[in-house]
């Protein structure tokens, strides 16, 4: 984001150039943003139908009742294990320069939900919570979601509740606060919906008669642990060297033993500059 000092009853302006700078904007003041048409239609009747097919093997793997006890029914979180399409999600041209501009080029994968919002189940975070779950904030944003709307987000279907300034204070707000000043987000199917993983948000209520998908990305510095070990998973499975290694935590892993870690710095499992 470009900023300028511009006179402004003494007060240094900030200046915007294009749409992006105002995403940023967005994010930066309120804690969150939405860019539309980033997915085709084609393309969301596509993820929709996989991760029915997901939901469905995970159900037939755990059983329903076992999922709710987890409170983890609806939610998929092994997509790009298992297919290489939610790969090309995490990596989206369009997600990516965002994630890029607020975390930074080293930015990694902390998480990637698939999610399935059934008629009228309440959702486990159907009360106002934090992804990035901490009693701190700091000057720069340490985690930033991604949300693809698969499924429209409206009053009727549930689209998710924000508070908008939240993720620039400690302090979690009374419930007085967080009811009267929640907005909910209205997104059409294929947009993106980002917010800083400290703003307060919650899931609405799917009175519809049809399921509400989405596929939730956060992103995160380096140094922060991922909800699952994607570098891990994937250690032997891709080129080492790729943007994709780099952002799924194949560059900042720690070394196992002193042998590991005394080696020439550009074979490091954890490389210089990541923060």
């Amino acid at each position: 984001m470009q900023a300028s000092l511009m006179n402004f009853f003494g007060i240094n302006r900030t200046v915007i150039e294009n749409e992006l700078d105002y995403i940023l904007e967005c994010i930066d003041v309120k804690g969150y943003a939405v860019i539309e048409k980033v997915l085709s239609t084609e393309e969301c009747e596509l993820v929709a139908e996989k991760l029915d097919k997901f939901n469905e093997q995970q159900v037939e793997k755990y059983t329903r009742e076992r999922l709710n006890q987890l409170n983890d029914y609806g939610v998929i979180r092994d997509m790009l294990v298992e297919d290489t399409y939610f790969r090309n999600l995490v990596l989206h041209p369009t997600v990516m320069q965002v994630v890029e501009k607020v975390i930074g080029e080293t930015a990694i994968l902390h998480l990637q939900n698939g999610i399935v919002l059934d008629p009228d189940l309440k959702h486990h975070q159907a009360q106002f919570h934090r992804d990035f779950s901490k009693d701190f904030v700091a000057d720069k944003v340490l985690a930033l979601n991604a949300m693809f709307v698969i499924d429209e987000f409206s009053e009727a279907s549930g689209g998710t509740w924000v508070v908008p300034g939240t993720h620039r204070s400690s302090k979690v707000p009374s419930d007085r606060y967080l009811e009267e000043h929640a907005i909910q987000v209205i997104a059409k199917p294929g947009s993106v919906f980002f917010f800083d993983g400290l703003l307060l948000h919650k899931a609405g209520d799917n009175r519809t008669n049809k399921p509400r998908r989405a596929v939730n990305h956060e992103y995160t510095r380096p140094f922060i642990k991922q909800q699952l070990d994607y570098a891990g998973l994937f250690k032997n499975k891709i080129d080492h060297e790729s943007k994709f290694a780099q952002v799924i935590g194949l560059w900042s892993m720690p070394p196992k033993d002193v042998a590991e870690y005394r080696v020439d710095p550009d074979k490091r499992t954890y490389r210089k500059g990541q923060g």
